[in-house]
């Protein structure tokens, strides 16, 4: 039997690619759970959207799921035996 190498750079390419599409995902859900129309604000009035959750958190959370699944998927893909 043949032992496969790991990639190494192969895999942090997967995974920074991946984290760069979690941050995306995680800064378009920061802009979806925004409130549409602000509530109970008695100090300051201001008409129309509020702005995004945390939107540095959303982000962050996405990019680091994002390298996770990114590189473990890559790892995978590159340890599967393939069919002669």
């Amino acid at each position: 039997m043949e032992e496969k190498k790991l990639n190494l750079k192969q895999v942090i390419f997967s995974g920074v690619m991946m984290a760069l599409m979690g941050s995306v995902i995680g800064l378009a859900a920061a802009e979806m759970s925004k409130n549409r129309y602000q509530c109970c604000n008695l100090t300051k009035i201001d008409k129309g959207y509020s702005s995004a959750k945390a939107p540095r958190t959303y982000a962050t959370v996405g990019a680091i799921l994002g390298f996770a699944i990114g590189s473990i998927q890559e790892t995978v893909r590159s340890l599967t035996p393939e069919d002669e």
